[in-house]
């Protein structure tokens, strides 16, 4: 009786999942907020190379089950294709994570999630360079707000304290990973019309294929460590939250919504990282918190209201 009654709900819980940006978009947040913490508390366990190439065998070894029929399927398109999907997946995911990981070595996991929010205006400005595309002012708006709310939370509600020459070489780092990842964002949309777990796969196998040479390299000289639970336990979260639930996730809103918006959404790992901060590490919840996060959020819906009235626009005209 119970599962009578709760059927047609559930039923539609996933579909209405996968076709809300918002959600989606929210929850790759979640799922990425926590994957620099995880990564920080690691660094004397793995290295950034071990850490990030086992990060997509894990991920590829979850998608390829439910992928493979698709893939076959999809061989013809991913025959004419494979240069692009080869540079989405060596730098969008491959040297994305051995960079973040790196950077990681040398800053800290909040550091890292502040220059994070450097990829909305990243975002918004890689698709007017490559492909000559008008960035409309209210997105702008948006982003540049999401971004003040961000540096509100890490500088504690006094922004003239952060300043560029204060970066170190994990920072510059974090960065170019930012930088790599915007460029993965925009260049995402030039992929042909493949099923999504098709893309997912290929991708984690590209980025794990570009690590493959470089960490067999580190095992001859280095030599195989003793797996412990603590290792164990990183990789799998790298290697299924912030990696296949995310990105598919991530990619999923790109296809609904645009790169350009969902960039917008990029602060969000930043603001959830403070609170899981908070939560995990016992660390205290003060005002510059609350307010810096109604800042990001007040921007996300400055995006969302933006699109809205763009929509409104087109369906106001007529043939």
């Amino acid at each position: 009786m119970g599962a009578a009654n709760c059927s047609p709900g559930w039923r539609r819980a996933p579909g209405y999942l996968w076709n809300s940006p918002f959600l989606l978009l929210s929850l790759a947040s979640l799922f990425w907020a926590l994957n620099p913490i995880v990564g920080r508390a690691a660094r004397d366990l793995l290295s950034p190379l071990s850490l990030a190439f086992w990060r997509w065998v894990v991920a590829l070894l979850f998608v390829l089950p439910f992928a493979w029929q698709h893939i076959v399927a999809d061989r013809l398109v991913l025959r004419e294709s494979w240069r692009l999907l080869a540079v989405l997946g060596v730098f969008g995911v491959g040297v994305f994570a051995f960079i973040v990981y790196w950077s990681l070595q040398l800053t800290t996991a909040t550091n890292s999630l502040l220059l994070q929010s450097t990829m909305p205006v990243m975002t918004l400005v890689m698709p007017s360079i490559l492909f000559g595309e008008r960035i409309r002012p209210l997105l702008v708006a948006s982003a540049t707000l999401s971004f003040t709310g961000v540096v509100w939370i890490v500088t504690r509600g006094q922004p003239f304290a952060l300043h560029l020459g204060g970066l170190n070489h994990g920072d510059l780092l974090a960065l170019t990973g930012v930088f790599l990842y915007s460029a993965y964002a925009t260049f995402l949309r030039k992929v042909p019309a493949i099923h999504h777990i098709t893309l997912l796969a290929v991708l984690f196998a590209v980025g794990m294929g570009a690590l493959a040479v470089p960490y067999l390299v580190s095992l001859a000289d280095s030599g195989v460590a003793t797996p412990r639970i603590e290792v164990i336990s990183a990789v799998v979260y790298v290697g299924i939250f912030p990696s296949l639930i995310a990105y598919a996730f991530f990619n999923r809103a790109v296809v609904l919504i645009g790169s350009v918006r969902a960039g917008v959404y990029m602060n969000l790992p930043t603001v959830f990282g403070v609170f899981l901060a908070v939560l995990l590490l016992g660390e205290r919840l003060e005002t510059y918190h609350m307010v810096g996060a109604a800042i990001v959020v007040a921007a996300i819906f400055v995006s969302r209201r933006a699109a809205a009235g763009q929509t409104e626009n087109r369906g106001e005209r007529k043939p």
